[in-house]
């Protein structure tokens, strides 16, 4: 469950980030999970990175933006820390796989 909500949280945010604004803070937090892991930017890696970030969101009590109500501390694309976190991990992922351009 938790890298499903991880994949789709992820996805629409990397989707509402195509402005240079947003896409710049999910460049930083690329860069820091690129740090977090030490380099070692395997699919493998990424994907329990994923996990475990996920589930301790969710133990705080996070839940995706687009899955509930509007709620405070989100910016104009109705994104959180979060889900920009997440958006970065689906970025990375997708550039592991070879889907995506290296930034």
């Amino acid at each position: 469950m938790s890298l499903w909500l991880a994949g789709d949280a992820g996805q629409v945010a990397l989707a509402r980030t195509a402005g240079p604004g947003l896409r710049a803070a999910v460049d930083q937090h690329a860069a820091e999970i690129r740090d977090a892991l030490g380099g070692q930017v395997t699919t493998s890696c990424l994907l329990s990175y994923a996990r475990g970030f996920t589930e301790a969101a969710v133990g705080r009590g996070w839940w995706p933006p687009h899955r509930r109500s509007p709620a405070a501390g989100l910016d104009l694309a109705g994104l959180d820390w979060e889900s920009l976190r997440l958006a970065a991990v689906c970025q990375l992922y997708l550039q592991a796989q070879g889907l995506a351009p290296d930034m």
